[in-house]
């Protein structure tokens, strides 16, 4: 199930409240966990156990306080999580890489064969390990009841695509859930952060992949135009794409008493890459710094270290050498700004952005098209296209351009805290929002699955 589903907006949301409001004590926190795993298990009940035995075997490994300083304890808890990711993500990726796919199938190992992707797997799993490393560091002190744990893995609103949370973050909430009451505030402010995020998902970002998508299965056929038009198109669909559902996912969490940390921060604003890191996938970054970079010595060798966790983020948003090249790509850049950061830091600011958009926006080419594609793309991007075909219209423009206007001049995060303002201007703001949920939802049926799901 998806958040841009009539089921979920109108069937399980309104189902999931109702209860828990009717709900007092630890039921709360047990329905939340079934509702969850119920939420999971509709793309797949074998997808749902992966879930349920990661959960399981994370906390009896890390239950006891041995693990504290006990590195082979600690391998033993992070093993099951890490074994389901390699296998489900990677198993293949491995194989064809060490050219043993065909002596696989020859050989009639089926278990590689037809391996479906479980949705969100890197994220529950970095939350799993990021557990078991602060138990070994002894950040987390005590052994946690296996119903807060189980709901900080499996809580829907930010299961499959983020935000990656540590556990205290939410162990506050997850024991207020037994007298939680919500203000209204929270429900004013949960309610804009929801309709807007559905508002850039299915608006924006699937009506811009309306445009590129018969666009590119005419590949051969690009102008040079044409490819510049998709670059920057998919360049604003991604981020509308994630930033719809990380404000979804912000105004669901309200719902409940979370409080999540931001996990997009008006990226295209940077004026570097460094900076964007900082602004994009915020608790990844995070997770990448504390749980990878820092371990491996952090700044002592800085250029060495940010190739080594840009490539392990490259592979971590796909099984293949394109995603791997992505992240060396990024890397490149922001080793770049440390050497040259005085020079750059001088030019004009508008200038630092646009350029820096346009390094961004590249980039995604590598997400989009497989290296042989990708090729075929770039050839015909500098000049080598079928002049005149597949051209964009003007209403592939104008969504372009009101894409980038909202992108540069919107803040989805501002407009939501202040939905609870009194007076005339809250008045005008509820009809603004409410005409944004009904032009949204004439569009809900041809919506798609958030890109992010598949990481």
């Amino acid at each position: 199930m998806i958040f841009n589903d009539f089921r979920f907006i109108f069937i399980f949301l309104p189902l999931v409240l109702t209860f828990f409001y009717l709900f007092r004590g630890v039921n709360r926190r047990i329905l939340l966990i079934v509702t969850s795993i119920a939420f999971y298990g509709l793309s797949g009940v074998d997808h749902a156990l992966i879930l349920i035995l990661g959960i399981m075997w994370v906390y009896c490994s890390t239950k006891s306080d041995s693990i504290k300083g006990n590195i082979p304890r600690l391998l033993l808890a992070i093993s099951f999580p890490l074994a389901s990711l390699c296998y489900y993500k990677y198993a293949n990726f491995i194989l064809d890489t060490l050219q043993l796919s065909l002596w696989t199938k020859n050989n009639r190992f089926n278990i590689f064969d037809n391996i479906l992707l479980p949705a969100g797997i890197s994220f529950f799993t970095f939350q799993l390990i990021s557990f078991a490393v602060d138990r070994y560091r002894g950040r987390i002190v005590k052994a946690q009841d296996l119903s807060a744990f189980a709901l900080y893995i499996s809580f829907f609103p930010q299961l499959v695509a983020g935000p990656i949370l540590r556990f205290d973050q939410v162990i506050k909430p997850i024991k207020a859930l037994t007298i939680f009451k919500l203000q209204k505030k929270d429900l004013y402010s949960a309610i804009s952060y929801i309709c807007f995020g559905l508002f850039a998902k299915i608006v924006i970002a699937d009506g811009l992949s309306e445009f590129i998508s018969p666009m590119i299965e005419k590949l051969y056929n690009l102008s040079t135009i044409s490819c510049a038009y998709i670059v920057f198109a998919y360049s604003f669909q991604i981020y509308f794409d994630f930033y719809g559902y990380s404000l979804v996912a912000i105004g669901l969490g309200r719902l409940f008493g979370f409080h999540y940390p931001d996990n997009f921060k008006r990226p295209y604003m940077s004026r570097n890459l460094q900076e964007f890191w900082k602004r994009w996938h915020i608790t990844l970054s995070f997770w990448i710094r504390d749980y990878l970079y820092i371990p491996l010595g952090g700044n002592h060798n800085y250029t060495r270290n940010i190739i080594i966790v840009f490539a392990i983020c490259g592979l971590w948003h796909g099984a293949g050498w394109n995603f791997v090249v992505w992240g060396l790509y990024h890397a490149f850049f922001v080793v770049a700004y440390s050497k040259f950061s005085s020079f750059w830091d001088n030019i004009p600011i508008f200038i630092q952005r646009a350029i820096n958009f346009t390094i961004v926006s590249f980039g995604w080419i590598l997400f989009l098209f497989d290296f042989d594609s990708a090729r075929i793309f770039l050839k015909r991007l500098v000049g080598f296209g079928a002049v005149g075909l597949s051209e964009p219209g003007l209403k592939m423009w104008a969504a372009l351009a009101g894409a980038g206007l909202v992108c540069f001049w919107v803040d989805f995060e501002k407009l939501s805290e202040g939905f609870h303002r009194k007076g005339a201007a809250s008045m005008a703001y509820s009809v603004t929002l409410s005409i944004i949920l009904f032009i949204t939802f004439l569009f809900v049926e041809s919506s798609k699955t958030f890109i992010y799901f598949r990481f």
